[in-house]
């Protein structure tokens, strides 16, 4: 394998970009969604071990099952070396949605990538992209001149359609000059006809109505033309035009008026969602919400997938400094053993919220055994719409 000198130089080794995971350089929250390729997808970071990979639905192995058995439809393993996540062969051409903490990249530069065809001899990535820029250059070099050639012809054919273009476009400007004519008439032309009560009353008062009849329609003061296809509205007139109610149009339709009478006790709640995929572990929890409005608590549910053989206690705690938290119900949020939702054994408490207060969740538990928790806090906004 043939080598560029600068190789024995030192100039181009392998670049490790790690993150130290401290606080000023922390592992960064990533969600790859990618597609399995034989089995296996590439993550575009190192994950991290301690964090671990989490994939909705499924478990992840360790090295020792991996090598001994088969994966199952609802396991995969994760090489947290080169980053690289195998699934059963069923998951084929599936897309996964995979969450990890990154901790940074490996680079390899080309000259230490090798290309094997079967043969003794062996090229480097290097060499082939070299091989590769000089062809390309050649393949352009030979291009400009055919390009040339073939500008002179395309110069050619245009002046000699010139002339015929010219005396086509006389004559269309001739027959658009006509059809403007027509076109302005049967578009401005108002050939006014006796009012009706109601827009479904134009049809069967006017069945063969011919362009530019108008019409207006008294109970909206909405006047309508004849535009040779179908009747358009062009203007309101008089002072007839009721107020919108639940029983008539007017200003607004009675179904647009019914919508927002009731928007409002939509549009006063807000909710902040915890996810917590796969296993539940003791302690603070990531990621904490920052809340952007004045409001109040009004209601905490908090479900699990996977059912546990343990409670699962959950405390929502929120804070105005990121120092002192305090919770939001007298009690634990829990889930009971073998339940999927918690019970009502709780009181809210410190309901009210300010803009910037922050909430997360903590895990008092170590004996948690139930997995990918969910937990939703309600809150109503101070203010509203009524």
């Amino acid at each position: 394998m043939s080598l560029p000198i600068n190789y024995l130089e030192f100039n181009n080794p392998i670049h490790i970009l790690w993150r130290s995971g401290l606080p000023n350089d922390p592992f960064i929250d990533r969600l790859d969604i990618v597609r399995v390729v034989n089995q296996r997808v590439f993550l575009l970071e190192i994950p991290d071990e301690m964090f671990r990979v989490r994939i909705t639905g499924m478990f992840e192995i360790n090295y020792d099952k991996f090598m001994k058995y088969n994966l199952d439809k609802n396991e995969f393993y994760v090489d947290y070396t080169n980053g690289f996540v195998y699934f059963h062969v069923s998951k084929e051409a599936e897309t996964m949605s995979i969450v990890y903490k990154g901790r940074g990249l490996i680079l390899y530069p080309s000259t230490r990538i090798a290309h094997y065809d079967g043969s003794d001899s062996t090229e480097t990535l290097h060499e082939i992209i070299e091989k590769s820029k000089s062809q390309v250059q050649e393949l352009i070099d030979r291009t400009d001149n055919y390009e040339e050639y073939l500008n002179n012809l395309v110069i050619a054919i245009n002046n000699s359609n010139h002339a015929t273009d010219q005396a086509l476009i006389a004559t269309q400007k001739a027959n658009d000059a006509a059809e403007l004519v027509k076109d302005g008439y049967e578009t401005t032309v108002l050939i006014y006809q006796p009012y009706v009560n109601t827009y479904d009353e134009i049809a069967s008062k006017f069945p063969y109505p011919e362009v530019g009849w108008t019409t207006q329609v008294f109970d909206t003061g909405i006047r309508y033309r004849w535009n040779g296809k179908e009747w358009t509205p062009i203007d309101a007139l008089g002072g007839n035009v009721p107020l919108a109610s639940e029983i008539i149009n007017g200003l607004m339709s009675k179904e647009q008026f019914t919508k927002v009478k009731n928007i409002t006790k939509f549009v006063n709640e807000r909710a902040i969602v915890f996810f917590i995929p796969k296993d539940v572990l003791q302690g603070v929890q990531d990621p904490e919400f920052e809340f952007e409005w004045d409001g109040e608590i009004i209601d905490v549910k908090a479900k699990v997938s996977f059912k546990g053989q343990q409670p699962t206690p959950v405390q929502i705690q929120k804070s105005s400094n990121f120092k002192d938290w305090v919770d939001v119900t007298d009690n634990p949020l829990t889930i009971d053993a073998d339940n999927h939702r918690n019970n009502k054994e709780f009181k809210l408490i410190n309901t009210k919220v300010k803009e910037g207060d922050v909430f997360r969740l903590y895990v008092p538990s170590f004996n948690v055994d139930a997995q990918t928790l969910t937990v939703n806090v309600k809150i109503a906004l101070n203010d509203s719409l009524n």
